[in-house]
């Protein structure tokens, strides 16, 4: 068993949560939470929000047994980016990040790395080359248009999220260009940087494909000197959960052992 940090990585599919399991995902958010969930029209999107910010603070918990999972409280920075208060950390502040999309959810939680979560569905590609015009470097739209047709849709979707993780890991949201944020994903199960990053140090991306039509990119920032041990998992609808493994990356990370079901 490894004494490393962890990189705590927890995705959930939501299609099969029924109202039971929203509601009792609800009861777990803060006042601001609830007023936010209520605001979305489509009952799937509240049932997203609602389970994504619940997973977190179970997964939160997961690391810090003396707090509750309703018991987080949240702020958020300068950036907009949020973070934990610190009255409720005891030593070393945990770092996170959550993310929904349609059907599914995510977050990532670390104690000595600043982590980016994003979560993407084929669903939202109504028009490939309008996104990619917006979104991708032209290497990456290069990388795109070299691969079979039935196989483009795929490829963006893999750049969109690693964009979207390493931007929200950063705390600078919406307001970087995604196109000046470059990678190179030709190697078979590797992920290369093509840009500096805005921090300095060794970064981490890796790519998890939950589904077919789904991608989940993780970006991580550890504290110089700090090595990392990855425990990610898929957490099924009857709370018990399953290994995941990127299925690119770019490098090692060495894996946490199972936790007990």
């Amino acid at each position: 068993m490894t004494h490393l940090p962890l990189l705590c990585v927890r995705c959930r599919l939501t299609t099969a949560l029924t109202d039971e399991d929203s509601a009792n995902d609800v009861r777990l958010l803060d006042a601001h939470e609830r007023e936010t969930c209520h605001r979305f029209l489509a009952r799937e999107d509240r049932r997203d929000y609602a389970a994504a910010h619940a997973l977190l603070r179970r997964t939160l918990t997961s690391l810090q047994p003396s707090h509750q999972p309703h018991e987080w409280r949240f702020a958020r920075n300068a950036q907009g980016k949020p973070n934990l208060l610190q009255a409720n950390v005891e030593g070393r502040p945990l770092r996170f990040s959550l993310t929904h999309t349609r059907g599914y959810v995510a977050c990532a939680v670390s104690r000595v790395a600043d982590v980016g979560i994003d979560a993407e569905c084929r669903s939202r590609i109504n028009d490939l080359d309008m996104l990619m015009a917006g979104v991708c470097a032209a290497e990456e739209q290069a990388q795109v248009h070299a691969v079979p047709a039935s196989a483009r849709a795929a490829l963006f979707l893999d750049f969109w999220a690693l964009k979207e993780a390493y931007a929200k890991a950063c705390g600078t949201g919406i307001d970087v260009n995604l196109a000046d944020i470059a990678f190179d994903l030709r190697a078979p199960a590797l992920i290369q940087a093509s840009f500096e990053p805005a921090t300095p140090g060794a970064w981490w991306f890796g790519l998890f494909r939950p589904s077919l039509e789904s991608r989940i990119a993780v970006a991580v920032a550890p504290e110089r000197g700090s090595a990392l041990a990855l425990d990610a998992a898929i957490v099924r609808p009857d709370g018990l959960s399953g290994p995941m493994h990127p299925v690119q990356a770019s490098g090692p990370l060495r894996l946490a052992a199972p936790a007990p079901e």
